[in-house]
Formats: C-alpha cells, structure tokens, sequence
C-alpha cells in the first residue's frame, strides 16, 4: 500500500512539474519615461527559475536577465524609444511573445529649427523650406501638430500648421513683397521653438534708368524696392562693335560704369532689364 501511495505521488509531483513547464506565465508590459517593465505572475511559477527578456528594436536586440521569485518575476529593460518593438519572454522553457507599443511623450523646448536658406528674395526664385524634428525628452520625434508663425517684414503674420511625418514637419516659408527680417518661430503642445531670423532682400532688377551712358539709377526690382548696396549685377551691351560685359555696383539704387555703354542690359541672377531709350 505504501508503495502505491508512494507512485501516485512521485505522478502527481511530475505532472505539477509538467504544468509548470508547460502553461505560460501572464506577462504584463508596461513603460516608464526611461525604460519598459515586464512583470510575471501565475501559480506555475516556482522560485528560481532563469527569466529572459528580449526586445528586437530597430538598433539590435536588447536582452536582460533575471529569475523568478515567489510564483512572480520582475525585469525592467533600459529602452524608451517610440514606436511598435517586437519582444520574447522565455521563463525556463516556456516562451511568450508580443509587441510593445510606445508613443512618444510631450515635446520639449527649445524646438530648433532648420531653414533651407537664411537669405531670401522677395521674387522667390528659390522657395526655402523649414524642417522641424520636435522631440521628446528621450529623444522620439512627437506626433503632435506643429505651428508655424512668420512675422513678414511689414508686421503681418502668418501662419501654417502641419503634423509631423516621416520623422520631421516641414513647410515652405511664405513670400514677402517688401525687404527686411523675418521672424519664424514654432510651437507644439507646450514646446516653444527658438526664433529663426530670415533676411528678406529685394528681388533681382527689373526696372533701371539710364540718365547717362556711365550711369544707371532706379535701380530696383519687380515690386519697386531698391536693390541692395554691393549687389553683384552686370552690364552687357555693345561697344565699339564688340560685345561688353561690365561690372556694376549699386550705392542707393544708382550705379556707375567705368566705361561708356550706349546700349545695354542689366543682368542678375539669370534676369534681365534692358537700357530705357
């Protein structure tokens, strides 16, 4: 009789220790600002027994160890990064998989921005373009909108909102039909962006007057603003039966050949204004 009681123990004792190796652990993820917790529970958890966490992240594979304790488990892994990381929780020789999704927390200051060109003209021939990573403080780039406002050089304001995509926000700045600074700054949930300073400058010439053979004045462009002093302009033109191409440099709109061009164009940047008769 006693060895009989003896086997069905011995029986009942492997099919607890079967169960053990064969139900899985409950796993519950959860995130901190700085890492990810997994805890383990359920009753087929003895003491002792080895843990491994394991997250497949865009950089490589992150891994901690640990064991059970008292029928529980408790592993915190150092990663914070946005997005959807697969992971494996293997407990002795029972595996649990699953994906962990983290979003990316609130924006931090300063939001810094990146323009295309600090130096603009008002004719836009080349449009520059703002990009924008706002991140949070370990570094995810945010989903949240994103607000741009340009102050033009005449005090109006305008203003864009776009959401970040890809990684970054991006928008082209807008036009300004009169010369001077303009200030672009940006804003997101509580984040505020550090100021970027555009110089806005007059557009390439396309009105000038010729008062004298050697001299040019009103210089200026589409919109009527004179072009700015030093500005690297040329004269080309006929003399004496050979084609010329001079140097010009506007002081005040006016400008000066050092040599005599009855007939000419003056030139900038691919535009062209012709000799007024």
């Amino acid at each position: 009789m006693r060895v009989v009681l003896l086997v069905l123990l011995l029986l009942l004792a492997a099919c607890a220790h079967k169960d053990a190796d064969t139900l899985p652990p409950q796993v519950d993820v959860s995130t901190t600002a700085t890492s990810t917790a997994f805890l383990l529970t359920g009753p087929q958890l003895p003491g002792g027994r080895p843990v491994t966490v394991t997250l497949f992240t865009p950089a490589g594979t992150v891994r901690v160890h640990g064991r059970t304790e008292r029928g529980r488990a408790e592993l915190s892994v150092p990663y914070a990064r946005a997005g959807l990381t697969p992971y494996r929780v293997q407990v002795g020789r029972q595996v649990v998989t699953g994906e962990l999704r983290r979003d990316p927390g609130p924006p931090v200051t300063p939001l810094q921005l990146k323009i295309g060109a600090r130096a603009i003209r008002v004719t836009w021939i080349r449009p520059p373009a703002l990009v924008l990573h706002p991140v949070d403080a370990q570094g995810n780039v945010s989903a949240l909108p994103v607000t741009v406002r340009s102050t033009r050089p005449d005090g109006t304001v305008v203003t864009a909102t776009m959401t970040p995509q890809h990684l970054y926000a991006w928008t082209w700045l807008p036009t300004s039909r009169v010369p001077g600074v303009m200030h672009v700054v940006a804003t997101t949930g509580q984040a505020a962006g550090e100021v970027g300073d555009v110089d806005v400058l007059p557009g390439p010439p396309a009105r000038a007057r010729w008062t004298a053979p050697q001299r040019v004045d009103a210089l200026a462009d589409t919109h009527g603003n004179a072009l700015e002093d030093g500005e690297t302009l040329t004269v080309e033109g006929t003399r004496s039966g050979w084609n010329t191409v001079l140097p010009l440099t506007p002081v005040n709109a006016r400008a000066a050949l050092p040599q005599a061009m009855p007939g000419g164009v003056v030139t900038a940047e691919g535009w062209a204004v012709s000799r007024t008769p």
